[in-house]
């Protein structure tokens, strides 16, 4: 009896402590890691600016498998990625109760990134690069575009029709809402004689958006200054919508079109613009070496600069992405200047060089964002 007794003591003790370990926060977040994830990106230059085509080795220096293919057009704004998904009216039916239908003639219609959306499935998640100028705004036509029957071109129409598409063939998946950084003021081109370098080279696009007013923009003003309103219907672009206040409204509308999604975690923010405002305020406060400010991360009015800004943007990614601190991340890989290749639109250079100094800084700002931020669903700091 007593050896019997002793047998019984000994497995419950041990199976308290293997209890206790899986009840461990490392152990915890080892189990229930993400080791892969597939995502389709709706955006433009600005989600270009994050370089998706490294994502997947990215990803792999840090143990992840991270599949993702980008549907870019330049200025495309979310209704024109319903419009090349044939969602005008074409291919998605609704039935008696309400049900999506997709016919598969239009389909193969489609373009080749749209084929790529429908046949790449099951996506785990889809990231959506709002245009940030009209929450609601219905037309007839828009930029050259005729519709056949008024239509919404609003973020929040579009956004909802994208995620009730995905959910469709991807019922378990993610929905993210990619929220990015406010332009800088344009100013005037220089004369010739007065042009820096870059603008000297042959054949490189010269425009006011290539010279911005640096010295008077002033991020946290315009990222968190601005309440968008939309008081100009017929010229939504004069309330700029690129400010934290249009990306929280779009977000909110999108909760209470989404409840369940919200419910589940699988509705999220990527707060990209609110992490470019932390680290502008540590780069006042002389914490990233060699970079004064956030104005630094600019190439023009809106694109960001190659090296640790483009860095910056894809970690963001892979934090809320992944829901882990990118500090695993081989950050090199976006420190090679000669993997990006010609500037003829002058979108990228000069290029910021990425140091173990800094990045750490970047990825600890990510993480402090990220895992504290109300509409990422990380509700862990570790």
């Amino acid at each position: 009896m007593e050896e019997t007794m002793k047998r019984y003591a000994f497995a419950a003790a041990a199976a308290v402590f293997v209890w206790a370990t899986a009840l461990a926060p490392g152990a915890r977040a080892e189990e229930t890691a993400l080791k892969s994830l597939r995502a389709f990106y709706f955006g433009n230059s600005l989600t270009g600016c994050t370089n998706p085509q490294w994502h997947a080795d990215l990803g792999a220096s840090a143990g992840k498998q991270w599949t993702c293919e980008a549907m870019l057009g330049a200025g495309w704004p979310l209704w024109s990625h319903r419009r090349e998904l044939n969602m005008d009216g074409f291919n998605i039916s609704t039935g008696p109760r309400g049900d999506l239908t997709i016919d598969p003639e239009f389909v193969e219609s489609a373009s080749f990134k749209a084929r790529q959306f429908y046949r790449g499935s099951p996506w785990d998640a889809i990231v959506m690069q709002p245009f940030s100028s009209s929450l609601e705004r219905t037309v007839t036509e828009m930029w050259g575009t005729k519709f056949d029957r008024p239509t919404d071109v609003g973020d929040v129409a579009a956004a909802s029709d994208l995620i009730a598409l995905y959910l469709k063939t991807n019922p378990k998946g993610r929905a993210c809402v990619y929220a990015d950084w406010p332009p800088m003021p344009a100013g005037k081109i220089p004369p010739e004689d007065e042009r820096p370098e870059w603008a000297r080279v042959e054949g490189v696009r010269i425009a006011a958006a290539e010279f911005p007013r640096r010295d008077e923009f002033d991020y946290e003003q315009e990222w968190l200054g601005k309440k968008f309103s939309q008081d100009n219907p017929d010229r939504p672009w004069l309330d700029d919508g690129r400010c934290r206040d249009y990306h929280y409204q779009l977000f909110e509308a999108l909760k209470a079109k989404f409840p369940e999604l919200w419910q589940q975690g699988r509705l999220r923010m990527i707060p990209t613009g609110d992490v470019f405002m932390a680290l502008d305020r540590k780069m006042q406060a002389g914490q990233v070496s060699g970079v004064a400010t956030i104005k630094d991360y600019y190439t023009d009015v809106q694109h960001i600069r190659a090296g640790l800004p483009r860095y910056t943007a894809a970690a963001s990614f892979f934090a809320v992405l992944f829901e882990e601190h990118p500090k695993a991340l081989d950050w090199q890989i976006y420190n090679d200047e000669s993997k990006y290749g010609e500037d003829p639109h002058h979108d990228k250079y000069p290029f910021v060089a990425i140091t173990p100094e800094r990045v750490q800084v970047v990825n600890d700002t990510i993480w402090e964002v990220v895992a504290g931020h109300p509409y990422t669903r990380i509700g862990r700091a570790d």
